[in-house]
């Protein structure tokens, strides 16, 4: 069966006969490599193909992640510009069974503000695969910062008739990993359910591991995953079953696998993947909302935590030392909604009250909270006296089904007015304007790229008024 067969069976699979033949078409030409987005380069015989995806993007380089099908030697190439007769520095690479043939390649000491293109080569010279990064722009001290464009959103299910439910798929819409390609961000941030686990496959690493290696070599992700920087936090259907915690024993196996398959931006803590990094100037937090939470159901009490004190010490202070004038605090569960039915920061009432209290104290300013995991889009809007509103975004999902609010989510005193949406969809985040005068918009967008919900602040807006002075 050719690509272009399967693409046409792939057109909603209704029956179960026809749904069997497209899942198994499906493995078999992703057995064979047949969806391997490569370019056009010159390749030895019958060369096993060379995966891509690009890590996060700072002033001097970038995290370049590689899968290949075997044990072997690369070396990336990089220069300058389009001129492959140009000098270039190269990056060793080194492919092993143990890692299932994966690396991240550290390129560094790059021009800042500069187009770069890389050539990844085999011990032949034959070239495997190739691409086009930007390094981030030096502006500090110099200009203006730089316009930021931040795609994002969470809840990628993609189908796989091997391990599914029966009946109809779950997932679906995937035009929308094009759309979000096309648009070309400088950041595409995942926030949470990038990939699903089934039930055989988080008792072990190897099932885990083949999880992460099925949507790597998924057609419709392969363009996106090089069309832009890639970063991502976890929530439970990457870190174990449905609405896991801590108590999950294989743990340290999925934040091996999340390590493995998605570059990281900063140094985490050993046992966890919180951290910060910066994008122009505006700084994301990523919370890591599984390896330290206690259950739903652990009894009520100051004790009961779903980030922990030492990851929440870590945010408060790294909070007050940001300077951005947009700090955006991303979590996989959503982190302000008290009449959910599911998971939230809510049952969490003393550690969430910790925070929104620590926030008004030291009067940080241009906070905005930035969730996942409930398939569908909602804002959220929380009132403090004499301070800046406090808002949410929950953006979701990418391609798992949709969920329908209840009545009592609709209803919802904390819900910006207009701002439900229950059809697949991502949001764009957008930082520009001036020095002293930067403002965020948030467009939301469907999967096709229709426009379906649209907020905007200014930095200004942001800011706890001065305190009087006293004499």
């Amino acid at each position: 069966m050719s690509r272009a067969e399967f693409e046409a069976l792939a057109d909603r699979p209704a029956s179960p006969a026809r749904r069997r033949a497209f899942f198994r078409a499906g493995e078999t030409l992703l057995a064979a490599g047949s969806f391997a987005s490569l370019p056009a380069l010159a390749q030895a015989p019958q060369a096993p193909p060379v995966r891509a995806m690009h890590g996060f993007a700072d002033q001097q380089g970038m995290l370049l992640w590689l899968q290949g099908a075997r044990a072997e030697s690369l070396t990336v190439e990089v220069r300058a510009g389009e001129d492959l007769a140009a000098p270039a520095q190269s990056f060793g690479a080194e492919m092993r069974a143990a890692e299932d043939f994966t690396t991240i390649v550290p390129i560094a000491g790059l021009e800042p503000g500069t187009k770069h293109h890389y050539v990844v080569r085999a011990a032949d010279g034959s070239a495997r695969a190739q691409g086009r990064f930007a390094t981030q722009p030096l502006w500090q001290w110099r200009t203006d910062p730089p316009t930021v464009r931040i795609a994002t959103g969470s809840c990628n299910y993609l189908n796989d008739f091997h391990f599914d439910r029966p009946g109809k798929p779950y997932g679906g819409g995937e035009e929308i990993f094009d759309t979000i390609a096309g648009l070309q961000p400088d950041l595409m941030l995942w926030l949470g359910d990038n990939i699903y686990l089934r039930e055989p496959e988080y008792t072990s690493r190897e099932g885990i591991n083949r999880r992460y290696r099925f949507y790597r070599s998924h057609a419709r992700m392969e363009k996106l995953l090089t069309a832009a920087p890639q970063v991502a936090i976890w929530d439970d259907h990457d870190f174990g079953p449905n609405d896991s915690d801590a108590s999950y024993s294989g743990r340290g196996w999925t934040l091996e696998m999340f390590r493995r398959y998605w570059p990281i931006p900063y140094s985490p803590p050993a046992d966890g993947l919180y951290g910060a990094f910066t994008q122009g100037d505006a700084d994301l937090f990523l919370l890591d909302d599984r390896s330290y939470r206690d259950p739903d159901g652990w009894s009520e009490g100051p004790d009961k935590v779903m980030y922990g004190r030492k990851q929440m010490e870590w945010l408060k202070r790294a909070l007050v030392y940001s300077k951005a004038p947009f700090k955006l605090v991303c979590g996989g569960s959503q982190f302000f909604n008290g009449v959910s039915r599911y998971e939230t920061w809510a049952r969490y009432p003393a550690e969430q009250k910790d925070l929104v209290d620590f926030l008004a104290a030291s009067r940080v300013p241009g906070v905005v909270f930035l969730s996942g995991d409930r398939h569908f889009f909602e804002g959220l809007r929380v009132e403090r006296p004499d301070l800046y509103t406090l808002h949410e975004f929950t953006i979701s999902p990418f391609t798992a089904g949709l969920s329908k609010p209840d009545e009592r989510e609709r209803t919802n005193p904390l819900l910006v007015p207009g701002s439900l949406v229950t059809e697949r969809n991502f949001a764009m985040i957008t930082v520009t304007g001036p020095r002293g005068n930067r403002r965020l918009a948030l467009e939301l967008f469907d999967a096709k790229g229709a426009k379906l919900y649209e907020w905007s602040v200014g930095a200004h807006d942001l800011m706890a008024p001065k305190k009087a002075r006293t004499a």
